[in-house]
């Protein structure tokens, strides 16, 4: 027969056990994990909100007299009248971006800590929409029997904080100017994963027209224009989500096809706003060739090999961010059996048949090589 002290013992530890299950329940909520993220990102930018103007900063924000009118933002052709060519082209095609600069210099003219904490809040954002996508990610129907959706919650906060506290991204937080990228990545972001909430809700209503789920939709798109009209890298972003789709929802060819007819319409958005309307009147191709290069005076020929170059640094950094560097000195390459061109290449090309080969192995529901994969081409694609 156990005694009473055996008894009390036993439900002081069940009771001690119950409250640490409680504890370990809480510390892997998703509300748990947007706090630690957001004061975790807080913590190590916080040395950054002093920091000054620097480079581009001064030409667009300090001296640009457009962000300081925001009669601008609400008629932006009376920037072209009253200011100059340069100023003008870069506020029509990054519209989004100067918007809020024009927004911070109205609440605080030019005190660099305003500025800082938008820069810190957008990429705060960024990181929970990281977190967001992986999450939505394991939802779908090639992930949504994996074996990894027991520590779910753990891998999306391990993939937001990676993303938002590694080194890398201390340019694009830092540097004010560099707020029209990350801005751009909010939208980018938000848009895939408006995208997938509409893939895995459509199908619970009959009809298109009708179902709610068509406003997740609806600012899938809206938030694609919005990135296009931020930066022009989210031109990519149709090619990304069609990727998506293909790799980690079923359907027919057809109907994803439907599906993403708008979304790739948007593409269209950045290479109009590229054309000046006076200008096509003229050579076309010529002008398509002008709009389109890289502001340097290198052939592109050129450009493309010593870019190999610089995308294995790249690569190199993501893993030993290390030596980094504000602006890399990279020497110019014209022939491609060069030793870096041509090494950088096979490696670049190693990677891309890495991915290529995971895809095609992950059909008999290999999850990690599905995601590998996947990672593999965003990179490429959006590089």
């Amino acid at each position: 027969m156990r005694s009473p002290f055996y008894s009390t013992r036993n439900k002081i530890g069940f009771n001690i056990v119950d409250k640490l299950v409680k504890q370990s329940n809480l510390f892997s909520k998703p509300l748990f994990h947007f706090l630690l993220i957001i004061t975790i990102c807080s913590i190590v930018y916080s040395n950054t909100l002093e920091v000054p103007f620097v480079f581009d900063d001064k030409p667009v924000i300090v001296e640009n007299p457009i962000i300081r009118d925001l009669g601008y933002m609400v008629n932006p052709s009376e920037a072209k009248v009253h200011n100059g060519h340069f100023e003008y082209e870069s506020f029509r095609h990054r519209y989004i971006g100067y918007l809020t600069f024009a927004l911070n210099y109205w609440i605080h003219k030019l005190d660099v800590t305003g500025y800082h904490l938008v820069n810190l809040a957008i990429h705060i954002l960024n990181g929970l929409i990281v977190y967001w996508l992986v999450i939505l990610t394991f939802r779908t129907p090639f992930l949504n029997s994996s074996n990894l959706k027991g520590c779910l919650n753990e891998i999306a906060l391990f993939a937001s904080l990676l993303f938002a506290c590694h080194p890398l991204q201390t340019q694009a937080v830092t540097y004010i100017w560099q707020r029209v990228t990350s801005l751009s990545v909010t939208f980018y972001g938000l848009s895939l994963v408006l995208y997938i909430l509409w893939r895995l809700t459509s199908k619970k209503t009959s009809s298109f027209a009708f179902q709610m789920p068509i406003l997740f939709y609806l600012g899938s798109v809206i938030s694609a224009v919005l990135a296009m009209k931020t930066k022009e890298i989210a031109f990519t972003l149709p090619v990304v989500i069609f990727l998506y789709e293909l790799m980690f929802f079923e359907e027919k060819l057809k109907k994803r096809l439907l599906y993403m007819t708008p979304l790739l319409l948007t593409m269209l958005i950045i290479p109009v706003s590229l054309l000046e309307t006076d200008k096509l009147k003229g050579d076309l191709i010529e002008n398509i060739s002008e709009a389109t290069r890289v502001d340097t005076n290198i052939s592109r020929w050129v450009y493309l090999l010593t870019q190999f170059a610089v995308i294995v640094t790249y690569i190199r950094l993501i893993f030993f961010p290390i030596n980094q560097n504000l602006d890399y000195d990279f020497p110019i390459y014209n022939t491609f059996l060069t030793p870096e061109v041509f090494l950088s290449f096979l490696l670049l090309f190693s990677i891309f048949s890495l991915g290529i080969y995971m895809f095609l192995h992950s059909r008999t529901r290999n999850s990690t090589y599905r995601i590998i994969a996947f990672g593999i081409f965003w990179f490429f694609i959006t590089l």
